[in-house]
């Protein structure tokens, strides 16, 4: 049994007092000091045997009063939330009052809470809404992307080379008439046009399979290998085979080895179905982020420090986790970037504030219009998930619950439903335009 006064209350902060009843406060404390007992090695005594007042002398009494608050002290800080109903952003900071054998334990708990959230006017929004449309040339796009990424490199025999060609080379690179280290490769492929030097995209035009060529190359100043920036290096280069890209027929056949198509009609038809789905993705995120954008401009909310530098925090930990995954650190990136560490997060920083704010809001409008999720919108969500991945639900559904994920699931069908309920409100402006991504 706990007592809960609210002592002070400022903009995102409550300092409670808290007071737990010294029948418990006993209780556990008479614990602590058998706990103890049995730990605890003093000459001429049992373990668990050990008289108080020889713990006492031994560990002193603030020992054993320090290790019951320790204990009470969680336990009692969340009831008193609950018991509140406050809304904790943050870890409390703990002052202990007092802590004795027949008294009750009192501490205060100063804790960071949700900030207050004044929603604007909804009504007053327009948002221009367009929507992506897939035409023909989107598809055929399409097709030539699947045509090339299953093409085969034919050698030429025949002809020189020429711009799109696949070069197999041998080359090594002198500087002051010395051998670069390890500058050394063996059938090597490039593609002319597309080669990282773009002097080999010159200087190899037009050769012929068997030939022999030096080609001097400027190496930029600012370049990361020091030793070599600024000099001029010369490469000696052999082609031994030249081969060009052999294109597949786009025809019924074509179709069938793409996947389980009777026909060049079908595969399109496919495409165009798997397009329209990327663009409306596409078009969702579009319009959520001009929505949030423009809901955010008419409420007014004080964001926490704490949660920017969490959601900060977190975003800069995912940049590295993906950075890491490509092999390289957050300092190579900021300097591809010509950046540094402090102005990436400080760009960070700034849209971590953005989004903070954004979910302050949707939280607050669910509140007040106390948007909840199902266990029958959950159950419809899962059937929509396997139908689309094709999968039983069930097996979708086990997934969830073994990952621990359903309670994202449902964070994002409020989070859908919330979107829904502001998009009745608003004016929406909806036009239509082509994809030109592809």
């Amino acid at each position: 049994m706990i007592n809960v006064e609210i002592k002070k209350r400022k903009e995102n902060e409550i300092n409670l007092k808290i007071e737990v009843d010294k029948l418990k406060v006993n209780n556990k404390l008479e614990k602590v000091y058998n706990d103890l007992s049995y730990q605890v090695k003093i000459p001429g005594f049992r373990k668990g045997k050990i008289p108080r007042n020889i713990l006492d002398m031994h560990l002193g009494k603030e020992y054993f009063y320090q290790k019951t608050a320790e204990i009470l002290i969680p336990d009692s800080y969340i009831e008193a939330v609950k018991k509140e109903n406050i809304k904790p952003i943050d870890q409390p900071k703990i002052n202990i009052m007092q802590i004795e054998k027949d008294k009750p334990l009192i501490f205060e708990a100063t804790v960071q809470v949700k900030p207050e959230v004044k929603v604007g006017p909804l009504g007053n929004i327009k948002i221009h809404k367009e929507t992506l449309e897939i035409n023909d040339k989107d598809v055929e796009n399409e097709i030539k992307r699947i045509q090339e990424s299953q093409a085969v490199l034919k050698v030429v025999k025949d002809r020189k080379a020429k711009e799109g060609d696949f070069l197999i080379i041998d080359a090594e690179a002198y500087s002051d008439g010395q051998l670069i280290k390890e500058s050394k490769v063996k059938k090597q492929i490039i593609q002319l046009g597309k080669s990282a030097v773009p002097e080999f995209n010159k200087q190899l035009l037009g050769c012929k399979a068997g030939e022999e060529k030096e080609i001097k190359v400027l190496v930029p100043k600012d370049a990361k290998d020091k030793e070599i920036a600024g000099e001029e290096i010369i490469y000696k280069i052999k082609v031994f085979e030249i081969k060009e890209k052999e294109l597949s027929k786009l025809d019924n056949d074509f179709a069938k080895t793409v996947g389980d198509f009777k026909s060049l009609n079908d595969l399109k038809k496919d495409i165009k179905k798997e397009l329209t789905r990327r663009v409306e993705i596409i078009d969702k995120n579009n319009y959520e982020q001009k929505l949030l954008e423009k809901v955010a401009e008419v409420c007014e909310v004080n964001v926490p420090e704490v949660l920017i530098e969490r959601e900060t925090d977190y975003m800069i930990k995912s940049l590295e986790n993906d950075l890491r995954e490509r092999k390289l650190s957050l300092q190579d990136y900021c300097k591809s970037i010509n950046s540094d560490e402090e102005k990436v997060k400080k760009e960070y920083r700034v849209v971590a504030e953005k989004r903070v704010k954004q979910e302050l809001i949707l939280d607050k409008i669910a509140q007040e219009e106390d948007i909840k999720v199902t266990e029958k919108e959950i159950k419809n969500k899962i059937n929509t998930i396997a139908k689309e991945i094709k999968q039983d639900p069930l097996k979708v559904e086990t997934n969830f619950k073994k990952n621990n994920s359903l309670d994202g699931l449902r964070e994002n069908i409020k989070r859908e439903k919330i979107i829904d309920f502001i998009s009745k409100k608003i004016k929406i402006i909806e036009s239509k335009k082509e994809d030109k991504s592809k």
